[in-house]
């Protein structure tokens, strides 16, 4: 029976508390350490070039590695998996930390290096969440469907959101004093993820283990409308990861030359987070919006209106209304599809590593093409490139469904007939 899924939470894989704290401090310390990134290099001689490049080498090795993981890797144990990847994650925060402190040490002209340094650190950093993050939402969704599918993952979303919620103020507001404290932050939230790991019990592979009595699929939707949802909310996935990569690296230089602070920024970045958070949260404790192409559509259409008014706005109203639209937005995207993913799915390690697989992909090209443009073209150019991207999206987004719907369609006439 369905009142037996809280049972299941402290069954076999015991409590699930340290899974959601586990996601919390790991979120927490990539989102203290990124917010604060693009002023970690610019401070030490980086330039704009370099803070695209630091953010798409991190998602770059993410991507690799999730095709290693998800085609040779996909049966290890949840948890043996996720303490391996925190540990080389801890591991290369530590690099940085190191690198940051030699930049401190060394001569202008020997600062580049340090610059290289500190990027390859996250490039490794990077590809062990390959390791964590498929694996760790594998781990909480083993075994449930539906509805119980859909909160257990809205309580998941709300401990990694929640993590991004704080990281962004806190890296912002370290940075201004140092740019040592945040990297030091992010080791120590590591070392806090690895407690949890480690107390926390599982018997589970990475594959999902039976279904529990009475959680079945949603009644009325047949393979045909899930691989067509499947994919709409992919296409948004991605854009939104995109705009989000836009928004972390190139508008917190240009946030910075219109005037503002670091700090104005974390707080910029924390509306952003706070209203993801929201959205996470409220679509995982209510499923109306299950099945429905409206809420996918008006998702993509949000990316639009964000994107125009980071262009458009000169005022920090304005750039915090951009961030509320750009959190509701992304926060919807995300959970559709990881939703839609792992609707129906048995082998759901497979499934969580093409969804993080999309987003590395969106934070690559939204990144490294921000970057080129920003350096290249000028400080606007990388927004109307991902509003090409996200403009692109919309259209594919709108043929799959109708494509879809009319095979639908006409299969039911066929039917019909046949009657």
């Amino acid at each position: 029976m369905i009142e037996d899924a809280d049972n299941l939470e402290t069954g076999r894989t015991g409590p699930a508390w340290p899974l959601y704290g586990a996601a919390f401090s790991t979120s927490l310390s990539l989102s203290v350490c990124w917010t604060a990134m693009p002023f970690i290099l610019s401070g030490i001689g980086g330039t704009e070039v370099h803070v695209g490049y630091a953010l798409a080498l991190n998602s770059l090795t993410y991507m690799a590695a999730l095709v290693l993981t998800g085609s040779l890797l996909g049966h290890m144990d949840v948890r043996r998996a996720t303490l391996l990847a925190t540990v080389v994650a801890l591991v290369a925060a530590v690099a940085m930390v190191l690198a940051v402190l030699g930049s401190q040490r060394s001569e202008a002209v020997n600062k580049l290096a340090w610059v290289w340094a500190i990027i390859a650190a996250g490039g490794l950093g990077g590809a062990a969440m390959a390791l964590f993050w498929p694996f760790l939402m594998s781990w909480v969704s083993a075994r449930f469907e539906g509805l119980e599918l859909n909160r257990r993952f809205g309580r998941y979303n709300g401990s990694w959101s929640g993590g991004g919620l704080i990281g962004p103020v806190l890296g912002a507001w370290l940075v201004e004093s140092s740019p040592l404290w945040p990297v030091v932050a992010s080791v120590v939230c590591f070392g806090m993820t690895v407690v949890l790991l480690t107390i926390a019990r599982s018997n589970l592979s990475g594959r999902a283990g039976p279904r529990a009595p009475g959680l079945t699929l949603e009644n009325g939707h047949d393979a045909r409308t899930l691989a067509d949802y499947r994919w709409m909310s992919r296409i948004a996935l991605f854009c939104s990861w995109a705009c989000q990569a836009i928004a972390r690296s190139q508008f917190a230089l240009l946030f910075v030359a219109l005037g503002y602070t670091e700090a104005q920024f974390g707080l910029y970045y924390g509306v952003f987070a706070l209203c993801n958070f929201l959205a996470l949260v409220g679509a995982g404790r209510w499923a109306f919006w299950h099945f429905k192409p409206g809420p996918v559509f008006v998702s993509q259409a949000m990316m639009f209106a964000a994107l125009l008014m980071m262009v458009f706005g000169r005022t920090l109203p304005v750039f915090f209304f951009s961030a509320v639209v750009l959190g509701i937005g992304f926060g919807f995207s995300y959970c559709s599809h990881l939703y839609y993913g792992a609707c129906g799915s048995r082998n759901r390690s497979a499934r969580m590593a093409i969804h993080e697989t999309v987003i590395s992909l969106g934070i690559t090209i939204g990144a490294t093409g921000g970057g080129y443009f920003a350096k290249n073209v000028g400080a606007y150019a990388p927004y109307w490139f991902v509003f090409a991207l996200v403009g692109s999206g919309g259209l594919l987004q709108l043929s799959i469904h109708f494509v879809s719907r009319t095979l639908i369609v006409r299969r039911q006439k066929a039917a019909t007939r046949r009657l």
